[in-house]
């Protein structure tokens, strides 16, 4: 069994299948990726599953995944006192400047729960499960990881990593496009490219 194939088995374990849980998002294979982009818990709850965006022996299918969760998005009521909806998420806004930045540089977006919730406070205490992302973090072992959030910065200086940490303020609020397609040239030139 390859690589890839044994990460799918061992995620598969993880979160089961079908499932409600995004332990990532990236573009192919998530053994490729030397950066982390790590948050606390996917903010928009999808409709679709994880797996419908995961093909063997490629992994995973971001753009594909990009345009339902865009979908999802404009299909979802208003909040009370709204009149309209960003298609992205200010979150998901910088996480795509930081990406553009990256050049060849492949991210594996992730976060310290898998469950999503819009707000934190509304994540279950026994949905607070660390496992899927713990795994990530051994299997594909990155060499930089960009943490954002007091949370998600907390939990992650609790391990002993080899890793290039770079602790950043949340990704919801106060970036600006230069800022985050900075963060990606910072990450970049720890890399060497």
């Amino acid at each position: 069994m390859n690589q890839l194939a044994a990460l799918e088995n061992q995620l598969e374990s993880l979160i089961g299948r079908p499932t409600d849980l995004r332990p990532f998002v990236c573009d192919g294979s998530p053994l490729d990726s030397e950066v982390f982009i790590v948050g606390l818990n996917p903010a928009s709850a999808m409709v679709e599953d994880f797996w419908d965006f995961w093909e063997p022996g490629i992994g995973f299918d971001k753009p594909r995944w990009f345009d339902a969760y865009k979908a999802e998005r404009q299909r979802r009521p208003l909040k009370p006192g709204r009149t309209r909806r960003r298609l992205v998420s200010p979150s998901r806004g910088v996480i795509e400047w930081i990406n553009a930045s990256l050049g060849p540089v492949k991210a594996l977006e992730t976060n310290i729960y898998s469950a999503a919730t819009e707000e934190y406070r509304d994540l279950a205490q026994h949905r607070r499960l660390t496992a899927p992302f713990d795994f990530l973090l051994e299997a594909i072992r990155p060499r930089v990881i960009v943490v954002h959030g007091a949370d998600a910065i907390s939990h992650i200086r609790q391990k002993r990593l080899s890793a290039h940490i770079i602790e950043v303020k949340h990704f919801s609020r106060g970036w600006s496009e230069r800022a985050a397609r900075d963060l990606g040239l910072q990450v970049r030139a720890i890399l060497g490219r």
